[in-house]
């Protein structure tokens, strides 16, 4: 199926109403790839993205008809990530891999509100680079580039604002290093 092909979110969303199986089916090739994506930039690796995937596809197919209100195109695709991002922080929470956020450092410029992406470095080692971050600064760094402001994320991760701006500062600082590393190397 190419990208025209695909149904508009409406149409998945009735169809989902008629045919379960048939819903799912055409959700799933239109949205799949990019939730994926989604959970691998939340996920340490493969493996993890992997299981919230399947956690995610399976939180999703048993919610949709009860919990997803059709908002205009890509109202889907949001109301999908908002259910794979919590189920992940769910998971990440009960692992206790968030704790370290509530460490709070002094001293931490946080000026800096934009994040720079290399053009020249590709898309799958920039992902790799996020991938090596601690579940914490990950975490962070994926909801504000997800365009969370820092209470937003704060609340989210029942933290407290200086606590998340204090946490993708480090993120950003880690990710600096990883950078300069990629070019000496390269």
């Amino acid at each position: 199926m190419t990208e025209r092909n695909y149904p508009s979110d409406l149409e998945i969303k009735e169809v989902y109403k008629k045919d379960n199986k048939e819903g799912f089916r055409l959700m799933y090739h239109k949205y799949a790839e990019r939730l994926y994506a989604v959970c691998r930039r939340y996920s340490g690796g493969e493996a993890w993205a992997m299981d919230y995937f399947q956690e995610a596809i399976l939180r999703i197919n048993s919610k949709i008809n009860s919990s997803y209100n059709y908002n205009g195109e890509g109202s889907l695709f949001r109301w999908m990530s908002t259910v794979t991002v919590n189920r992940i922080l769910d998971n990440l929470r009960k692992q206790n891999k968030l704790k370290e956020i509530r460490l709070e450092d002094t001293g931490i410029d946080m000026s800096e509100d934009v994040i720079d992406v290399p053009e020249d470095i590709p898309l799958e080692d920039i992902l790799k680079m996020v991938e090596e971050l601690s579940p914490a600064k990950r975490t962070v760094f994926n909801l504000f580039i997800d365009g969370f402001s820092y209470k937003e994320i704060a609340q989210i991760l029942r933290i407290t604002e200086y606590g998340a701006s204090s946490t993708m500062s480090k993120a950003r600082k880690e990710l600096s290093m990883k950078i300069d590393e990629y070019y000496r190397t390269k």
